[in-house]
């Protein structure tokens, strides 16, 4: 999209913001004046009140004035307080409103989305951690809703993973969010959220133990993340528009040798080889200080070609409303990024992502309600041909000039003028006759090429209250399609590339060889187009009443069906399962949930392929009982405990492992090699037996509000066993039978740990401060693994799931005479300066039977601090992350140089005969060097740190100010995001290599509610 559109764009939004919608209506409304009062007669201030489109907010008096809209309920809304809807026939009579407390953890605003339904918070049994997207807004204004949910969410680690769960089971991953990572299900089925913006949501809540997750069946075993996104209200009409205008800083960028210096490091690999240099000394000059045209030094990551920033835009509006029979709930957004590069295409390429969803709940009648959710996601991404970044890490800078100056050539050339293609009638296209294509080619002339995407999203929900059957009874459906397409629109051009023969005398180009011709056909190809689509329902009979108002039941019986399919996947994913559960509750006190799931699976053989998977937990409020409740500092004490096992085909990797499988297994000639056929082998024996992987979990947890509600804390313990996995056991057959070996449930893996969230809110006057930190502490262990070794130390069993073996590095080689007295390495010959490893077994050889144990690359503590301080209107808001114990490898060309790879700055160190004392690189080599490029200590780090997620400072303009530009509210803030990163390899984690860096994100916006 043009830069005019975007102009366009915003003054309409700013346009929008300026208007009240409804105004007129409200002006001819007459204003009343109420005061709020609880039940022991004091003010009630802050509340929330709605009338229609009419909005107001009571005082520390407690009064607040609203016109009264006609036909509108009057609704008031305060936390800690039962909400209160009073028709408007009955609002002249009172003027003085009284609001009820809610009990502790029964408040309406503490009401969390479980499995398949809404349950106060002291009603819920299992581990689950809620994250109050309303309340975050109010001070943290991220955009993508995946990036709330790091950092603020006990349990989690990172975004995607919950406890930590799955790590290094091979798993079909059905979500599309990675190898065994959480479910992600959103209005009720599972959904990709990539696209989703924060401003659609609701609540997000994370079911972490197998008993709040299990009746989402098989896809439940490494744990729920559910999104619920936002509805309409009735009689609370309100509009809210956002604008944010932003710049991404590149975190780190990859700092590579220029062309004299790589010339000269190039010599000493060749040196180490044993070899001739390959540039002499006045060549290396030349391009150190010569014409840079003729000796070109090409940094791809100067500002020669790269923006120190690119822009972006963001605008939302939303929209919602309604009565007693229909509500509505609207989002439009627009995301539009530019790009990094400065040059050609890519200085005009640009992201343009469009969100649009509606949701929509229609009242039939008294029994019958029904909702329509439809959403879209438009994603255009246009750039330049080829990959940028992959050759700025790849090509080195003295192989070519990117471009050649038109006046340095002589004008009489004939390939010249009969050119058909330039660049600003200033150069021609560099290259060579091993470099017809080039980043800078590709930018200026290659053409364009844009990423399509689209998204839709169907729910349809029916929900049916058949109390005239039995009071709480109640029937619910629900029906979902989504589907996602991307292909690419490529124009695609081709060109010419020149390259020059220099005057031996002087800096004239005498003449120029051309590679390529130059076409531009001007049409447009579709092409590397994808698509999946996913089809989920599921039915439901639910339970919920109250005797005596001490004896609460709950109970649902669903049946859950499920299709995904990825192009190229013949088979798709196929779920089906029945989920029954029962709840009571005596007095708020005594709390039982039964969970279970009969799950079924098309992976395994018929007859085998049902399940039951059950689960308990179990809760004691503490601080309802005699012995605690004149306790003055403790609001609120439950403690938890649950159990189960869920049976899944989640951890089944493919179809058909049950039986015998049959492949090619090459070709065999015959008639003198005149005739020959492909053969016919066993791949694996069959296994009807074959059944489901297992998750076995115990988990005991107690939570608490203490100080008049000043200290939250929530601590859970956990302890998971992951059995029958999948695997062929070959090291119990003899190795004759290796093709027939069938696959077995024989793997086990076990998990445990221990979570704590702490949460601090104090009011001091017009300050309000919180804090919140959350800690995550967790273990693994592979209990059972088809493994055979020589040694004692290579044995995966007993490490953590996630270990990293190879090799323990001694130093480096310092000269022939001690590698001779040191065991002989099986990598390929070394010389000195290569890396010296340990031989763990004495038998002389270092090969791949000397690999240990050498880290995990999951942190095992892991956590987030939460930081809001409020003066009156102003809030400043921080949110970190940390994550200690994991360590990691490099091992991508940044680092692991050979051959003729580009180098980076980290070479300087390398060994030489004298820096043998100091050197903290290998030595460098013209050849290939195996040796060096292993997993090994040389090359561990600690992928150690505490981040600065996000810093936010934001203020809510006075009422009078809002009010004054006939808005409801009206907040300015700025922002920053991934600010700062406190590590020991802090230039090691944000450097990206072969891609676009990562970004630090500064914002400015407003945001207006109506």
């Amino acid at each position: 999209m043009k830069f005019r559109h975007s102009i366009i764009f915003t003054c309409l939004s700013l346009i929008l913001l300026c208007i009240r919608p409804g105004a007129s209506a409200q002006e001819k409304a007459v204003k009343s004046r109420f005061t709020l009062l609880d039940e022991a007669g004091k003010p009630v201030k802050n509340a929330d009140v709605y009338s229609g489109s009419a909005y107001a907010k009571s005082n520390t008096e407690g009064v607040f004035s609203i016109a009264i809209d006609p036909g509108s309920n009057l609704v008031v809304i305060a936390k800690g307080f039962r909400t209160a809807s009073i028709p408007s026939a009955d609002i002249s009579e009172q003027p003085r409103i009284t609001l009820h407390k809610a009990d502790v953890m029964y408040e309406e605003e503490g009401r969390t989305n479980v499995a398949f339904m809404k349950a106060y918070q002291g009603d819920i049994v299992g581990s689950v951690t809620k994250l109050d997207v309303g309340e975050i807004q109010k001070y943290d204004h991220t955009i993508r809703l995946i990036d709330v949910i790091a950092g603020r969410s006990l349990g989690m680690i990172g975004n995607d993973r919950i406890r930590g769960l799955g790590r290094g089971i091979t798993v079909e991953d059905i979500t599309g969010s990675g190898t065994g990572r959480t479910v992600f299900v959103v209005d009720g089925l599972p959904r990709d959220i990539d696209n989703m913006r924060l401003t659609e949501v609701e609540s997000i809540t994370i079911l972490k133990d197998v008993n709040s997750a299990i009746l989402y069946g098989s896809d439940a075993v490494n744990g729920v993340v559910l999104i619920t996104t936002k509805r309409g209200e009735a009689f609370k009409k309100r509009s809210d528009f956002s604008v944010n205008y932003g710049i991404s800083v590149p975190r780190a960028l990859p700092k590579y040798l220029n062309s004299a210096d790589y010339m000269t490091y190039f010599n000493q690999a060749r040196a180490n080889d044993g070899l001739s240099p390959q540039f002499t000394e006045e060549t290396i000059e030349n391009f150190r200080t010569g014409n840079k045209y003729r000796y070109p030094d090409v940094d791809y990551y100067s500002d020669a070609y790269l923006r120190s920033f690119k822009n972006y835009y963001d605008l939302n509006g939303e929209f919602s409303g309604g009565n007693n029979v229909a509500q509505y709930y609207a989002n439009l957004g627009w995301n539009t990024g530019g790009s990094l590069l400065n040059f050609g295409e890519g200085a005009s390429g640009r992201n343009n992502r469009f969100n649009v969803r509606g949701n929509v709940d229609l009242k039939v009648n008294d029994w019958i309600k029904t909702a329509v959710d439809v959403a879209g996601v438009f994603i255009n991404d246009k750039g330049p041909r080829g990959n940028y970044w992959s050759d700025a890490a790849s090509i080195r800078p003295h192989e070519y000039s990117p471009l050649l100056p038109i006046d340095l050539i002589d004008p009489n050339n004939a390939l010249l003028a009969g050119r058909k293609n330039d660049v600003d009638d200033k150069y021609l296209l560099g290259g060579a006759s091993n470099r017809l294509t080039t980043p800078f080619g590709n930018g200026f002339s290659g053409g364009s090429n844009e990423r399509v995407s689209r998204n839709f999203s169907f729910n349809n929900r029916v929900n049916v209250k058949l109390d005239k059957v039995t009071p709480g009874l109640s029937f619910h459906t629900n029906v979902s399609f989504d589907y996602f397409v991307t292909y690419d629109q490529t124009v695609a051009n081709e060109y010419s590339v020149y390259e020059p023969v220099w005057s031996p005398t002087a800096d004239s180009i005498v003449d120029i060889k051309q590679y390529g011709k130059d076409s531009r056909p001007g049409t447009q190809a579709v092409g590397n187009s994808s698509f999946r689509r996913r089809f989920g329902a599921y039915g439901m009979l639910g339970y919920d009443r109250t005797f005596n108002e001490r004896h609460h039941f709950t109970g649902s019986l669903l049946g859950f069906l499920g299709n995904y399919k990825v192009e190229g996947d013949f088979q798709g994913v196929k779920l089906a399962h029945a989920g029954f559960r029962l709840g009571y509750a005596y007095d708020k006190r005594f709390l039982v949930d039964f969970s279970s799931a009969y799950v079924s699976s098309v992976k395994l053989a018929e007859g085998n392929r049902g399940q039951f998977s059950p689960s308990l937990g179990v809760a004691w409020v503490l601080s309802e009982e005699d012995f605690l409740s004149s306790a003055k500092n403790i609001d609120y004490l439950k403690l938890r405990a649950s159990a189960g096992i869920l049976n899944s085909d989640f951890l089944i990797d493919n179809f058909y492992l049950y039986d015998n499988r049959y492949a090619n297994s090459g070709s065999y000639n015959w008639y003198e090699g005149g005739r020959s056929r492909n053969g016919i082998a066993s791949s694996w024996g069959s296994n009807p037996n074959l059944g489901y992987a297992r998750r076995k979990e115990v988990t005991l947890g107690v939570e608490g509000l203490f100080f008049n509600k000043v200290l939250g804390v929530t601590a859970n313990v956990f302890y998971d066993v992951y059995d029958n996995l999948i695997t062929k056991p070959t090291t119990r057959y003899p190795s004759f039978y290796t093709d027939f070996v069938p696959y077995e449930n024989f793997g086990a893996n076990m998990y445990k740990g221990v979570e704590l969230g702490v949460d601090v809110t104090k009011n001091f006057g017009n300050w309000t401060v919180f804090a919140g930190v959350n800690v995550l502490y967790n273990v693994s262990e592979v209990r059972k693994m088809d493994e055979v070794y020589n040694n004692d130390y290579q044995y995966r069993k007993g490490h953590p799931t996630d270990a990293r073996f190879g090799l323990e590095a001694l130093g480096l080689f310092q000269d022939e005479a001690d590698i001779a007295a040191s065991p002989a390495q099986a990598f390929g010959a070394v010389r000195p300066g290569d890396i010296k490893y340990k031989d763990q077994n004495g038998d002389n050889i270092v090969d791949e039977n000397d690999e240990v144990y050498l880290s995990r690359y999951q942190q095992p503590i892991s956590g987030g601090l939460q930081i809001k301080v409020s003066y009156k209107n102003l809030t400043l808001f921080a949110l970190g992350e940390a994550s200690y114990g994991a360590e990691e490898f490099v091992n991508n060309n940044y680092y692991w140089v050979d051959g003729n790879d580009k180098y980076s700055e980290l070479v300087r160190g390398a060994w030489t005969p004298e820096t043998k004392a100091t050197a903290t690189f290998p030595r460098l080599s013209s050849q290939t060097n195996s040796n060096n490029h292993r997993q090994s200590t040389f090359w561990k780090y600690k992928n150690e740190y505490f981040q600065i997620r996000r810093v936010q400072l934001s203020y809510d303009m006075p009422s009078s100010v809002s009010k004054l530009l006939l808005m409801r509210a009206l907040n300015v803030f700025v922002d920053a995001s991934n600010l700062y990163q406190f590590s020991p390899s802090r230039q090691i984690r944000e450097l990206n290599i072969g891609g676009e860096p990562s970004y630090r994100v500064y914002s400015i916006g407003l945001n207006a509610s109506f």
